[in-house]
């Protein structure tokens, strides 16, 4: 068997689900940990994976990818290697075990069985019932001497499996990852996933891969608890207004009924009803301006147009006109408003807060709303899809507004076919953010005027000192896939400039300003987080409130998305726009990073979209791991960032 350390498990694990190749920064941020390390990592990793025929291949400019003989088998070993070896394989362990069994189970057995102290598994059971006892679905833990077990409520013993399973689900295998405990049976789950389909269809429902895949789980599970003595209660007929999800359900339930020899009770279709019902999409179709009021509740339409109303307001960006975005906005509303959520949360979030740095700060503008309408704020699977939303709306903002696509011109040393066919390539990925406004010859780049230009693009390592107001950018002379997302990275970090168009509050000038503390420490994030707001509280700048908001958005999807610097910041409206830094003496771990520089911001509501110039800056364009790590004063933070 493999004996791999914790971190090359994990480099292991992110390169079995990539098909392309990934860098050494792109690991090292995931891992907290720099590309030098990520690279003796896999010097050591392809000496341990050379008894198995597999190795990881590196290519310079290109980065790392899997390679295996046989790519199952190095699965399977990998998977039998980190075995209760992570927190949350044990708590997931925990909840399995707590949830299928009749009678109390002994602490002493769980310590011996997953080869952990006391203290540990102390540990564990917190993080347990912050999961499943302090959040939804609230099941009861109860404890007796030494021994544990979960209240007798099937719901929520159900709800807690079918959420275990989903987490576990691999989209890309023909299979699905169970780890090493799995209970249902495959012949019984390939039977439901053959047949929810095909009913689904008669009836014209349509649901999210998420919510199908939840679907199927809760038959599957259903099935298995029936036939080892576990029914739902019982309970009253429940109301089925949704005339299409009772019909596709009670047909499903029949059919499953014959093939798998079995009997499904009144209480157990209601409970697969609920979940259609609330989970399958309405016909976008016959969805307009004009007909939302037929299909959607008064409230989610009024949730829907206050959301569109702060960010108007807050933002200056009007996506009222947006029909597509505003019928998609409502749905995922809808969503969160149905009694029973499934959200495919899979994936590294903060990957995804980087990629979509801009779209979260707008995802987060919504817990005014969903605070003021539903009572409660979102959570970070709820706040990731909507990001994933705006994403759309911004897409659809630039297309129509022509007057922010970059002035480009494309410079080269090839012949004029040469270089057009570049330009062609370019315009046909990027023309909604792009404009070529001319084509030259490499050496006759002196006597152009650059004054008006934004990018450019050229094919030789050639200096441009006439152009000290444009940025330069590499390409192939055959323009291949690494150019490509060279240069949509860089429309992504644009993007910014045209949030926060007129700049007359800029980083250096910020930092000189700032509350400055230097070489202390913080002994939580908690503690850092209060201590950085005293400066804006104790000079009448901020209410308590801008404490709260930053500790409740740290406590629902952490700031923290890469090691050496942190930006902590709020929009609750402030009377100045003003930082607090703090150069550590020593680096603190901060959601698994080791932080260095923590920047915290206040807003006035003159200067809210300031905040995309501050994340351009810290986590794109002046954003290097290394250098950060070695900052130590306030005159070292000075010369890194402080340069006009």
């Amino acid at each position: 068997m493999l004996s791999l350390p914790l971190r090359q498990q994990k480099i292991l694990q992110i390169l079995q689900s990539r098909t392309s190749y990934v860098t050494g920064t792109e690991l090292g941020r995931q891992l907290g940990v720099s590309s030098r390390t990520i690279r003796t990592d896999i010097t050591e990793l392809n000496q341990s994976l050379a008894s198995l025929n597999a190795q990881v291949l590196s290519v310079k400019s290109k980065g790392y990818l899997l390679s295996a003989a046989d790519m199952e088998l190095l699965v399977n070993w990998v998977r039998e290697d980190s075995a209760f070896l992570t927190r949350e394989d044990r708590v997931r362990y925990l909840a399995f075990q707590l949830c299928l069994s009749d009678c109390p189970i002994s602490l002493y057995d769980l310590e011996e069985e997953m080869a952990v102290s006391h203290t540990t598994l102390d540990h564990d059971l917190r993080h347990l019932k912050f999961r499943f006892v302090q959040s939804v679905p609230y099941i009861c833990l109860h404890q007796q001497k030494e021994e544990i077990y979960f209240e007798e409520n099937e719901q929520k013993r159900r709800e807690i499996l079918n959420r275990l399973l989903r987490e576990d689900w691999d989209y890309d295998s023909k299979g699905n990852a169970y780890y090493g405990y799995e209970f249902l049976d495959e012949d019984i789950l390939e039977i439901i996933m053959k047949e929810v389909p095909l009913h689904l269809r008669r009836h014209n429902l349509a649901m999210e891969d998420s919510s199908l895949v939840t679907l199927n789980l809760a038959l599957a599970i259903m099935y298995h608890r029936i036939r080892s003595g576990h029914l739902l209660p019982a309970a009253a007929p429940a109301a089925k207004p949704d005339t299409a999800a009772n019909s596709a359900v009670q047909d499903m339930m029949d059919a499953l009924e014959a093939r798998l020899k079995c009997s499904f009770c009144q209480e157990e279709r209601d409970d697969i009803y609920q979940l259609v019902a609330s989970s399958h999409l309405l016909d976008s179709s016959l969805l307009t301006f004009e007909t939302v009021y037929r299909y959607f509740t008064d409230l989610t339409i009024h949730m829907a147009n206050d959301y569109l109303k702060n960010i108007r307001d807050v933002f200056h960006l009007d996506f009222f006109n947006d029909e597509d975005f505003y019928i998609t906005l409502l749905q995922y509303i809808r969503s969160l408003q149905a009694p029973i959520q499934t959200w495919n949360a899979q994936g590294n979030l903060d990957i995804t807060k980087g990629k979509l740095a801009v779209e979260f700060e707008f995802a987060h503008l919504f817990q005014l709303t969903a605070q003021k309408y539903l009572g409660y704020y979102l959570h970070s699977a709820e706040l990731l899809y909507l990001a994933y939303c705006v994403s759309g709306a911004l897409e659809y903002y630039y297309h129509h507004h022509p007057q922010y696509k970059i002035r480009t011109v494309l410079c080269g040393h090839l012949n004029l076919a040469g270089v057009w066919s570049l330009k062609r390539k370019v315009l046909g990925a990027f023309s909604n953010y792009i404009d070529t406004v001319a084509l030259f010859p490499i050496n006759s780049r002196s006597a152009y005027d650059f004054s008006d230009i934004e990018l450019i693009l050229t094919t030789t390592r050639k200096e441009f000192p006439t152009a000290e107001h444009a940025d330069v950018l590499r390409i192939s002379t055959f323009m291949d896939s690494t150019d490509l997302l060279r240069i949509q990275d860089y429309i992504s970090s644009k993007r910014m400039d045209h949030l926060y168009p007129n700049p007359s509050t800029t980083l250096p000038r910020l930092l000189k300003d700032a509350f400055w503390h230097e070489r202390g420490g913080f002994p939580s994030r908690f503690a850092a987080i209060e201590h950085l707001a005293q400066n804006f509280i104790r000079e009448g700048i901020v209410g308590d409130n801008f404490t709260a908001d930053i500790l409740r958005r740290e406590s629902i999807c952490s700031f923290a998305r890469c090691p050496g610097i942190l930006f902590l910041h709020s929009l609750v409206p402030a009377d100045e726009t003003r930082l607090s830094v703090a150069v550590l003496n020593h680096r603190m771990i901060w959601n698994r990073y080791k932080i260095r520089l923590i920047v915290m911001a206040s807003f006035t509501p003159e200067d809210a979209t300031l905040v995309f110039a501050l994340i351009r800056s810290f986590y794109t364009t002046r954003y290097d791991a290394e250098a950060i790590r070695l900052l130590r004063t306030k005159e070292d933070v000075m010369a890194y960032y402080g340069r006009e």
